[in-house]
C-alpha cells in the first residue's frame, strides 16, 4: 500500500485539497498547449510558458499535483554532486537550476511569498567516487564553477561532527541546498491558476489520435482534448505514453525507498551522501534514502528496504544506532539507461515534446527544463544544444523511417 511522504504531513487541509483538486470542473476541450504531467517538471514548464505566451495552457495528471517522484523524494538540491562522467553541459545545468531555485526563493514572486524552505545546507560526499585524487577533483570542480572543498579527516569532523570515524575524506559543496518539494508545487500551482492555466488532476490518458504525423486528440476516458502542442512530462509513465504513440522511449520506474526517524538529540550540520543520503529536518528528525530497485511501478514500502536504508544511514552516522523509523515512503524515479532525461521532439510525431527521464535529478532540473521547453514551444528552438538529451540517442527509437545511430 502506498504511504505518503513526510512532506504532506507539513501541509494544512486546504493545501492538501488544492493538491488534489486545483482547478474546478473538467478541462477545456481545446488548448494551445497541453502538458501531461503535473509534477515539478510539468509545473515549471507551465510557469515558464505562461511568462512568455498568452495562449491557452492546460496541465493534466492522472493523480494529484506532485504526487509522483516530485512529492516522494528527500528534498535535496545537490547540484554540486552530479556524476563526473556525465557531459559537462548537463552538469552545469544542475548548477544553474539550483541557483534558479535560490533566486525564486529569495526574490519577488510566488515562491518567495509563500516560502519553500530553501536552505543552503551544503552537501558532503563520502563515497570516494571521483576521478583521480580528491584534491585534483575539487580544484577542477571549482574551476568549472562548482565551488567545492576537499576535506581530510580532521576537516570532516568539523564539517559534520556526527560522521563515522572511519570516513577519511570527503567532497563538500557549501552552496548545495534543500527545499520543501510540495510547498514549491503549491506555490507554482496557485500562481498558475491565478494566471489562467487550467490544472486538471485524476485524469489519466487512455488513448491518442494521430493523423499525418500530428497528435490531434488526447483521450482521457470520456474526456477529449485537442491541442496544438503536447508536452509529455509524466515521469516514468512517459515511456508508456510514448509507446501508445508508436515510439517507445526507454523511461522506466526505479523504486526508491526513503525513511524518516523520530526526533534525534544531536544536530547535523550538513547533508551527507554515501551509500545513502542522510539529512536532518528543522525539527531534528532525520531522513535517509534511497534504494534503487527495478521492480516495476511498485509503491509498497518493504521491511528489506527499511533495513537497507537505516543500516546504511547508521554506518554514516553511528549516533542513529537507537533511532526509530516513523515513516517509510516510496518514489518512482524515471530512469533511462544513461540516467539523463529525454528533452526532445518525439520522433515521428511533429507536435509532441518529451521532457522526462530525469531519474534522481527531476526536482533539481525542473526550472531549467521548464525554460528550455518553453523556449522550444514559443521560439521553435530550445535555445541550447540538447544533443546529449536527444530521444534518438537510444538505439530503439525510430521516427520518419530512420533509426538512431
Amino acid at each position: 500500500m502506498k504511504v505518503e511522504s513526510i512532506w504532506r504531513t507539513d501541509l494544512q487541509p486546504d493545501d492538501l485539497e488544492f493538491l488534489d483538486h486545483p482547478s474546478p470542473g473538467i478541462p477545456p476541450s481545446t488548448a494551445d498547449v497541453l502538458i501531461v504531467g503535473a509534477g515539478l517538471v510539468g509545473l515549471f514548464i507551465a510557469r515558464e510558458l505562461r511568462r512568455r505566451f498568452q495562449g491557452s495552457i492546460t496541465v493534466i495528471d492522472s493523480h494529484g499535483l506532485a504526487q509522483g517522484a516530485s512529492g516522494h523524494n528527500t528534498g535535496g538540491l545537490f547540484a554540486g554532486q552530479t556524476r563526473h562522467d556525465h557531459p559537462l553541459v548537463f552538469r552545469n545545468w544542475a548548477i544553474e537550476a539550483r541557483e534558479r531555485y535560490a533566486a525564486l526563493a529569495t526574490g519577488d514572486g510566488p515562491l518567495a511569498d509563500t516560502g519553500i524552505d530553501f536552505l543552503r545546507s551544503g552537501s558532503l560526499r563520502i563515497d570516494g567516487e571521483w576521478p583521480g585524487t580528491l584534491s585534483e577533483y575539487a580544484d577542477a570542480e571549482t574551476i568549472r564553477g562548482n565551488r567545492g572543498l576537499a576535506l581530510d579527516q580532521a576537516a570532516l569532523s568539523e564539517c559534520e561532527p556526527s560522521l563515522a570515524d572511519n570516513v577519511t575524506e570527503g567532497f563538500f559543496c557549501p552552496e548545495d541546498a534543500t527545499f520543501h518539494p510540495l510547498r514549491t508545487a503549491l506555490a507554482l500551482a496557485r500562481d498558475l491558476v491565478e494566471h489562467n492555466v487550467h490544472l486538471s488532476t485524476h485524469l489519466a490518458v487512455t488513448d491518442f489520435v494521430v493523423s499525418a504525423n500530428r497528435l490531434i486528440e488526447v483521450a482521457c476516458g470520456n474526456t477529449r482534448i485537442t491541442a496544438g502542442q503536447i508536452v509529455l512530462a509524466s515521469g516514468w509513465a512517459t515511456g508508456h505514453l510514448a509507446t501508445l504513440l508508436g515510439n517507445p522511449i526507454p523511461v522506466i520506474p526505479a523504486k526508491g525507498q526513503a525513511i524518516a526517524t523520530n526526533t534525534q538529540s544531536f544536530l547535523m550540520k550538513t547533508c551527507v551522501l554515501g551509500e545513502t543520503m542522510v539529512r536532518q529536518l528543522p525539527d531534528r528528525r532525520v531522513i535517509a534514502g534511497g534504494t534503487q530497485e527495478f521492480v516495476g511501478p511498485d509503491l509498497d514500502p518493504t521491511e528489506t528496504g527499511r533495513k537497507q536504508v537505516l543500516g546504511a544511514a547508521r554506518k554514516i552516522l553511528p549516533r542513529l544506532a537507537s533511532a526509530e523509523i516513523t515513516r517509510t515512503w516510496v518514489g518512482l524515479r524515471p530512469y533511462t539507461p544513461d540516467e539523463m532525461p529525454v528533452i526532445d521532439r518525439l520522433p515521428g510525431v511533429d507536435n509532441v515534446l518529451l521532457a522526462a527521464g530525469h531519474f534522481t535529478k527531476g526536482v533539481l532540473l525542473a526550472p531549467v527544463t521548464g525554460d528550455v521547453v518553453a523556449n522550444w514551444l514559443v521560439d521553435g528552438s530550445p535555445g541550447r544544444n540538447l544533443d546529449h538529451l536527444s530521444a534518438r540517442r537510444f538505439s530503439n527509437i525510430v521516427g520518419d523511417n530512420t533509426v538512431a545511430e
